[in-house]
């Protein structure tokens, strides 16, 4: 797994940046991994670039024509349903989709689990045999694929574990960080990084500090045992449950991996 943020950029954001303890560094560490699993189950995929090996389809889809073949061997024979096809689009897990590195179609592949299966013969092409529902291009001069989809000249097969592709995808470092000309994926960063100072000021919270971090706006303060008190919509928000806050949400909507029932 690929990370969102660096634990730099959460104490830049507490003010620690200059001096930190070890535990203070411990509980932005795991706030931080707390933080970017939250995201990643939101948006239903991990938005970091890197390297991805599939089977699909995930799930039998509903068919009503079915081929069948029989498989005998010395003990026992076994009438086995080939996929039949359903539909001409195929979902990937992650996005956004940069390249396929290759894809191979096995009616018989059982993702993976036989001997021979996705042989050099049931191999792909792109452009002839699918192609990515390519969208935009990036600031490298490369295609983008937003939502996942591949086309395919016929149909793909239904039966869970007979497509393996392998393929590219996420956001760069840049693009997370909104400095990229043409892809800004920092709606994600910054919730990221929203959701770990959250989680960090819980736990400062519930360690009662009298004079570390708050758990929200402060609305009065007096000074001579020095006290305040605490905005208290902020505060229920930020000792809240260990999932997304609202803002959070509303920042990484659009980013959303939205399945298909295809």
């Amino acid at each position: 797994m690929g990370k969102i943020a660096d634990i730099s950029e959460i104490l830049l954001e507490l003010g620690l940046s200059a001096t930190v303890t070890d535990e203070e560094r411990a509980i932005a560490a795991t706030a931080l991994t707390r933080a970017e699993g939250a995201v990643k189950r939101y948006l239903g995929y991990d938005p970091t670039y890197q390297a991805r090996t599939e089977y699909l389809p995930t799930y039998q889809t509903p068919t009503r024509n079915r081929e069948g073949v029989w498989e005998v061997d010395s003990n026992s024979a076994v009438l086995r349903n080939l996929s039949s096809g359903a539909t001409d689009l195929l979902q990937l897990m992650h996005l956004p989709v940069r390249s396929i590195t290759s894809l191979y179609l096995d009616y018989d592949g059982r993702s993976g689990a036989v001997v021979g299966a996705f042989a050099a013969s049931t191999l792909k092409v792109e452009g002839t045999d699918f192609w990515p529902n390519y969208d935009l291009v990036d600031s490298d001069g490369a295609k983008v694929c937003s939502d996942g989809i591949l086309k395919s000249m016929g149909q793909w097969p239904t039966t869970p574990g007979t497509v393996k592709v392998t393929y590219m995808a996420g956001y760069k470092d840049d693009e997370l960080h909104g400095s990229d000309l043409i892809l800004d994926a920092s709606p994600i960063l910054g919730a990221v990084i929203n959701e770990a100072v959250r989680r960090v000021k819980r736990v400062f919270a519930q360690k009662k500090q009298a004079t570390g971090f708050v758990t929200g706006t402060i609305v009065s303060e007096s000074l001579g045992d020095y006290s305040y008190s605490v905005d208290g919509a902020s505060a229920s928000q930020l000792m809240g449950s260990g999932e997304l806050t609202p803002d959070s949400k509303e920042m990484l909507s659009s980013f959303r991996r939205m399945s298909m029932d295809l």
